[in-house]
């Protein structure tokens, strides 16, 4: 059988990641062709090019960069699934952001499968995407670590025997700080992760434990579980992704080396499991394995997402929103640490959440968020 694979943000860490995992599975599963039909990225040209030579790759889309030889450029991701999309076809969403919920509408539109590590999709527009998962009827795997360790934890067992979801979290860089060294972090050491090489605004939002926040709300929508069934911790060892306790008392967890590979590969092989190239544990190097309550003092973002749960709407295109201008001014070093998640919070309690409707809707309070953002980082700016 030709699996026919595109990779949204291939140039990423976790689209890099997808082309090594194929490449292993083009060696170790003789049952199937694994092909990478469509390649697609921001601005790095120069390791497209490259990607597209290796995997014999002859359509790409790049949003803005050096152009190459090519069969065939296109100008958007979403152009790139509708010209060349089959239904049954794997689409890998790992654009970052907001700019990722397009392509994947648009892949689940043309009958494609989805695995998607792009967390702001369902964060934004959950009700949206999984309406449409379940009228196109096609799959839809996560590979975030810690979906893929609740996905396989679940184990098609039906939502009422779940009595509890925990997500765990690293801790991020800034674990070890104290609440007032946390405030005051500088971008050089909030990008010093101690466990996994991501980019700088997945690091920076680990820091925060805003990612676990994006995490939580996202769970919400792939198992549908409301904020009552949801709960993370600290799990500094990374060792154990995510558990699922159940009505009768038993807690289901999966654990595995802290290494994207493996929920990259089973999100592309599931249901079935192959031989895998992501580290093995030596359980002898992990004597213990330790476990943390999360301080909403120290991380109010977590205490956010329950709020955003409960609020539903367009309420989590805002708090995506709104966290992404927070970010990208906190990286250009224009906006302290410790004023990113109290923006958020203002954000999210002066708009007017609506009904999730269209698409339309969710990009109009993306829109509304991210001006109101910037209104309130200017505000800090002029202050100090």
């Amino acid at each position: 059988m030709n699996k026919r694979i595109f990779i949204l943000g291939s140039t990423g860490s976790i689209g890099c990641n997808v082309l090594k995992v194929i490449k292993h599975l083009q060696l170790v599963d003789l049952q199937n062709k694994w092909e990478v039909v469509g390649l697609s990225a921001k601005s790095n040209s120069k390791l497209l090019q490259e990607q597209s030579r290796q995997f014999n790759v002859s359509n790409i889309s790049i949003a803005s960069g050096e152009a190459f030889s090519c069969k065939k450029h296109y100008s958007s991701s979403e152009d790139l699934i509708l010209e060349n999309a089959r239904p049954g076809d794997i689409v890998v969403g790992a654009i970052v952001g907001f700019a990722g919920i397009a392509p994947i509408m648009t892949a689940i539109k043309c009958g494609c499968d989805i695995a998607l590590a792009n967390k702001e999709t369902l964060v934004a527009a959950g009700a949206l995407i999984m309406q449409a998962v379940s009228e196109a009827n096609v799959q839809l795997t996560p590979i975030d670590s810690e979906h893929s360790a609740i996905f396989q934890s679940l184990s098609n067992h039906p939502n009422k025997e779940i009595e509890r979801i925990t997500l765990t979290a690293s801790g991020g860089a800034l674990r070890k700080f104290s609440v007032e060294e946390v405030r005051k972090a500088t971008v050089e050491q909030v990008l010093n992760h101690p466990v996994w090489s991501m980019g700088a605004k997945v690091t920076v939002d680990s820091a925060s434990l805003m990612n676990k926040a994006l995490e939580l709300v996202e769970a919400h929508w792939l198992f549908n579980v409301d904020a009552e069934r949801l709960s993370a911790v600290i799990h500094p060892q990374s060792i154990v992704h995510g558990m699922v306790e159940f009505i009768d008392g038993s807690i289901v967890a999966q654990l595995s080396s802290p290494d994207m590979k493996l929920p990259i590969q089973y999100s592309l092989t599931y249901p079935n499991r192959l031989p895998g190239c992501s580290s093995k544990i030596n359980w002898l190097n992990h004597p213990n394995l330790g476990f943390e309550p999360i301080d909403f003092s120290k991380y109010p973002a977590v205490r956010l997402a329950y709020d955003v749960i409960r609020q539903g709407g367009t309420s989590g295109a805002v708090f995506n929103a709104a966290n992404e201008v927070v970010v990208e001014s906190f990286l250009e070093q224009s906006l302290p640490f410790e004023s990113m998640v109290s923006i958020v919070e203002k954000v999210l309690g002066n708009l007017r959440c609506i009904d999730c409707s269209s698409i339309d809707s969710i990009v109009e309070a993306d829109n509304e968020a991210r001006e109101l953002a910037k209104e309130y980082i200017s505000s800090v700016k002029t202050r100090t």
